[in-house]
């Protein structure tokens, strides 16, 4: 008897741990994929005026004073293309990230899961057994969520 409630006990306990590959779980995320198109968006924006300058550079009709002019507005505008890249990527990876983290918290409950071991591509994980590998659940649960479903 005491042998059949370790093993039914130990079952249920794994159960309630799991893991996700977060790579996977971040990349797959709808809010992802829409916060990198608006990024991508905005940088190719910024990046044809910077194209729009450099070309206006090289052109041999314009004046030293004038080149001086579009060389300063060249170097300010890719100095704030490089600071949108960082500030734009690091405020939207929090954002997504507090999203991801409170979805998975309502279905975690939802799961009866105690605890949900993110991974990297398995990098700080040395062995998981496939079976307890949530990753595809939580990010279809995550994106009927964010899609308001």
């Amino acid at each position: 008897m005491l042998t059949i409630f370790f093993v039914c006990y130990f079952f249920k306990s794994n159960r309630e741990i799991v893991y996700v590959d977060t790579v996977k779980l971040f990349d797959g995320f709808m809010m992802t994929k829409e916060m990198k198109r608006a990024g991508e968006k905005e940088f190719n924006s910024r990046k044809s005026i910077l194209d729009n300058l450099y070309s206006n550079l090289q052109s041999p009709t314009i004046t030293a004073s004038e080149k001086k002019e579009l060389m300063q507005q060249f170097i300010q505008g890719k100095e704030e293309l490089e600071q949108f890249n960082q500030t734009f990527a690091s405020e939207q990876t929090t954002k997504i990230w507090s999203r991801i983290k409170s979805y998975t918290t309502e279905f975690s409950k939802d799961k009866n899961y105690q605890l949900v071991i993110g991974a990297d591509n398995r990098q700080t994980v040395l062995f998981a057994d496939e079976k307890i590998d949530v990753t595809n659940d939580l990010l279809t649960y995550l994106n009927k969520k964010y899609e308001g479903l």
